[in-house]
């Protein structure tokens, strides 16, 4: 009998350990230091957002990855017209289910590629002070009914959001 209970013993121990290596990064605690560091932002964390304008100057939307399944709001602040896109000085909210912050972004839209660059900087939140960088495509017809009904036109912004590693000078 001992070794049929070993074997069980085992057999936990490793789906335990599969199991702990699934855990996202930024729930295990990588993504923000504990104990002495605390509050201070280390690593990178991605997000991933779909966005509408619905009503100008509100955004609204959905984000996934490290800042977990959840929701997009935003507004936009300022908007300078170019020939070739626009630049835009936005809030964006990010309010996953394992992170929520807020971001100062200025973004440049090209309309030739139906695409956008984003930098900023986040201004509230456990990463506050970290740098964002990303980028999104101009989708249309968007097919969401926010989209379809606000006065922002029948267009979708699709993108990510890089915060940390690579974006700031990080110890």
């Amino acid at each position: 009998m001992k070794p049929i209970r070993n074997r069980k013993l085992f057999a936990s121990f490793v789906i335990a350990i599969l199991l702990l290596l699934n855990i996202p990064p930024a729930l295990a605690g990588s993504q923000l230091a504990t104990s002495g560091g605390k509050g201070k932002f280390r690593g990178r964390v991605e997000v991933i957002f779909t966005k509408s304008v619905t009503n100008f100057p509100n955004m609204a939307g959905v984000v996934s990855g490290d800042a977990g399944a959840g929701l997009f709001a935003g507004e936009v602040l300022n908007v300078k017209l170019t020939t070739n896109g626009d630049i835009i000085d936005a809030l964006y909210h990010i309010n996953g289910g394992a992170f929520q912050f807020t971001a100062h972004n200025y973004v440049t839209e090209d309309f030739l590629t139906g695409t956008a660059v984003i930098r900023g900087v986040v201004t509230d939140g456990p990463m506050k002070g970290a740098q964002v960088r990303g980028q999104y495509q101009i989708i249309s017809p968007c097919g969401v009914i926010n989209a379809q009904k606000g006065d922002g036109g029948d267009f979708c912004y699709q993108g990510t959001l890089t915060i940390g590693s690579g974006s700031q000078g990080q110890d």
